[in-house]
């Protein structure tokens, strides 16, 4: 469905990266999981890697799983 959430909340893409920002502030050595539901479409979760990565956390771990949407969560 390309739905993204941060912490299980619904966010709109183009939020991803200061939801990062924020949890780069609070931790300096954030890394972070995405969880791909194994349908997403890659672009979407291309674009949620480049907002992360434009944050400034290179630290991205991928994970499929059988859920209905895209999430983003601090490890």
């Amino acid at each position: 469905s390309g739905q993204v959430s941060v912490d299980l909340k619904a966010i709109d893409l183009r939020a991803v990266r200061a939801h990062v920002e924020r949890f780069k502030a609070a931790d300096a050595g954030v890394g972070v999981v995405i969880m791909a539901d194994r349908h997403a479409p890659t672009g979407i979760v291309v674009a949620v890697a480049d907002q992360i990565r434009l944050a400034g956390v290179p630290d991205i771990t991928f994970i499929t799983t059988t859920l209905a949407k895209t999430t983003l969560e601090k490890p």
